[in-house]
């Protein structure tokens, strides 16, 4: 399953109202890991061909963390030039499920376009997408679409392996 969707790209077939980046984690407390890093250098790579959608940093504060994943994230893209009114924040979540719910939350607070009539496009790491995907799916995400970035090969069998079994998780409580 997780496979079936490492290769993810939608970006040449969809264009998307918002693109959900996905977080991960940071790095000294306030810094982007690679992981990370890939993640939103894919999402701005798509808006750079889609200007009209807006970037919604999906990630909250852990506990070893001083600031939440989407500042960081936020920070990043302001500074590769993207503008602030592009940008909106999901700072709460602690999850995958918590990221796109509360991510969904703010597509239909933000009003650009009207509650769920919207394209979403998730950006996450290829291991990750087919629990993403599966999650926007049961939590009523009807139009979204997926680019999976790549990951750092010496961390990725530690991701698989951990991402088998968060699916296994998913699978049973969501």
């Amino acid at each position: 399953m997780v496979l079936s969707q490492f290769e993810r790209d939608d970006s040449k077939s969809a264009h998307s109202h918002y693109i959900i980046i996905l977080g991960s984690g940071l790095k000294n407390g306030n810094q982007l890991p690679v992981t990370l890093q890939k993640r939103v250098e894919t999402g701005l790579m798509y808006w750079q061909q889609h200007r009209n959608s807006k970037i919604i940093v999906s990630g909250g504060q852990g506990e070893d963390e001083t600031i939440p994943e989407a500042v960081a994230m936020r920070d990043y893209l302001l500074k590769q030039g993207v503008p602030s009114t592009a940008i909106l924040m999901e700072s709460r979540s602690t999850s995958t499920y918590e990221n796109l719910l509360f991510s969904q939350k703010v597509m239909d607070t933000d009003r650009y376009y009207a509650p769920g009539t919207y394209h979403a496009i998730i950006v996450t790491s290829n291991y990750h997408m087919y629990r993403a995907r599966y999650i926007a799916g049961q939590i009523g995400y009807t139009e979204y679409a997926g680019i999976s970035c790549p990951s750092p090969l010496r961390k990725l069998p530690v991701s698989m392996l951990r991402e088998y079994l968060a699916m296994i998780k998913t699978v049973l409580t969501v």
